[in-house]
Formats: structure tokens, C-alpha cells, sequence
């Protein structure tokens, strides 16, 4: 198993895997009544040792022949050095919070692990993906970029690449779509951004709200959410609404060419639901 830290405090094993109750208390926070000899004189703790070494039990202190907990009194790396069965009950006595803390910190360890078999590791990466793809939608990455960095990201942190265990060589590519403000939507007609405005309202894609007596701006409806694409500007209107861009996708532009043709050709044109009939 990978090297295990927690609060900030390597925990150290002997040359038999065993864990340093030593380290866990300082992780812990080194108070007295928590060190590890305060813990081995409760009877539990006794029993829970004897039990771990009966030989029907698999492990350190049953059939590998190695017993559960060593006490070193002397030498480069004295201590108390206990299995991770051991390791769980001390933190369980120390406190629910920091025991919680432990299995976790085991359990990615564990995640990292390559001897580890992977459908053990999958529970936690699923976990972790979760986590990290809301984390990238929160930077404004969506769809397969929010994905691959998610995955990204879980490989940094646990060393499970998804992507690799699920047998996907790539992603499939989303439709990109270019977004235009209202002055190059109107260049690509022939028109000012005005007129252009204009146009989307007469499409039912936007309309224009009064927000102060002479002051107003444009807002999109229901309908023009499927085309239009809203921006931040980091400024606030006199009424601190913020101010906010409208972008619109190249795919408004078929219904806005069919109804500036039949503008044009005097033709009468009826708007329902953002379709030009």
C-alpha cells in the first residue's frame, strides 16, 4: 500500500506492514489521553488483540504468522505498531470524526493501489468523478470537456483513469455550435444590430423589458433559450440586475432567414411558439 498521510502526518510502518499508532496519535492531536499505551488498557482493546491472533483468523496475527501489534521499546523506530484492524478500532476510540478520517484516507489510499483489484478501486473513482465533474461545470466546462476533466482530474488525485478501466479511446464529438452577438448575426443579413434586434424579436426569440423610466434592455423568452447563450459581463444595471450578454447560436439563423424573406417579399409572416408559419 501507497504511502498514507493524514492531517498532515506520514504514517510509518515497520518491516512487517504494521502501522505506527504513534504517528496516528500525533495525527490525532497528541493529546495524553489518547496515546496509543492509554488505549491498549482498556479491556476491549485486550480482547480485540487476542482476537485478531487466534489462528482461524487470516491476517497479521492469524495465519501469516505475524502478530498484530508489536511494541518497540528501543532502537531507531520505537512505538506501538499495530495492523489496520487495530488501526481502526484507535481511531474509533479516539473519536468518531477522526476515525471517519482514517477509513477514508485508507480507502483512497487503497484506490491508488495498483495491487489493489480494480472493481475495489471503482466505487471511490466513481465517487471522485462525480466530485470533480461538478467542479469543472462550475469553471463553465460542459459536456465531454467537463468530462475528460473530470477524468483528468481523478487521475491526478487517486490514480484511476476511468476512461482506461471502461475501454473508451475517445469521446464522441458533440455538436459545436458558433455563437454571434446581434451585430455579426445582422453582417451575415445584411443588417444593423438594431434591425437585427429587432428581427429576433419578431421571431419571439427576445423581447424588450422597462427596468427604469427610458432605460431598457433586452431579455430572451422561453422560446429563444433553445438559441441563445447567455454571458456575464461583470457590470450591474442602475437597478443591479447584472448585465448580462445575449449570444446567439449560428442554428437561429434558418428561422431568421425565412422570416426576413418573407419581410422582404411583403409576404405576411405569423410568429407562434418561435416558428415562422
Amino acid at each position: 500500500m501507497s504511502a498514507l498521510m493524514i492531517a498532515g502526518i506520514e504514517i510509518h510502518k515497520d518491516q512487517d506492514g504494521r502501522f505506527s499508532l504513534n504517528d496516528f496519535h500525533r495525527a490525532a492531536g497528541g493529546e495524553k489521553r489518547h496515546a496509543p499505551n492509554e488505549w491498549l488498557r482498556n479491556a476491549q482493546a485486550q480482547e480485540l488483540v487476542e482476537e485478531i491472533g487466534k489462528p482461524e483468523n487470516p491476517g497479521l496475527g492469524g495465519n501469516a504468522g505475524i502478530p498484530a501489534l508489536r511494541v518497540v521499546k528501543g532502537g531507531r523506530a520505537p512505538g506501538t505498531y499495530a495492523c489496520k484492524e487495530l488501526v481502526y478500532a484507535y481511531a474509533m476510540w479516539v473519536s468518531p470524526v477522526f476515525s471517519l478520517h482514517v477509513i477514508r484516507t485508507f480507502d483512497t489510499v487503497a484506490a491508488n493501489d495498483h495491487v489493489i483489484p480494480q472493481e475495489k478501486r471503482l466505487p471511490i473513482a466513481a465517487d471522485n468523478l462525480d466530485a470533480a465533474k461538478r467542479i469543472a461545470e462550475s469553471f463553465g466546462l460542459e459536456g465531454n470537456q467537463a468530462l475528460l476533466c473530470a477524468n483528468s482530474m481523478v487521475k491526478s488525485a487517486i490514480g484511476v483513469d476511468l476512461m482506461e478501466m471502461a475501454g473508451v479511446k475517445r469521446l464522441v464529438n458533440e455538436t459545436q455550435e458558433m455563437n454571434f452577438t446581434p451585430t455579426e448575426l445582422g453582417a451575415k443579413f445584411g443588417m444593423s444590430a438594431v434591425s437585427m434586434n429587432k428581427l429576433l424579436a419578431d421571431c419571439g426569440l427576445q423581447h424588450q423589458v422597462i427596468y427604469k423610466p427610458g432605460k431598457k434592455r433586452w431579455e430572451v423568452t422561453p422560446d429563444g433559450k433553445l438559441f441563445a447563450v447567455i454571458t456575464d459581463t461583470g457590470k450591474k444595471h442602475s437597478d443591479g440586475k447584472p448585465v448580462q450578454q445575449i449570444l446567439w447560436k449560428e442554428s437561429v439563423q434558418e428561422m431568421l432567414a425565412r422570416l426576413a424573406d418573407k419581410l422582404r417579399s411583403g409576404m405576411p409572416a405569423v410568429v407562434a411558439g418561435g416558428v415562422t408559419r
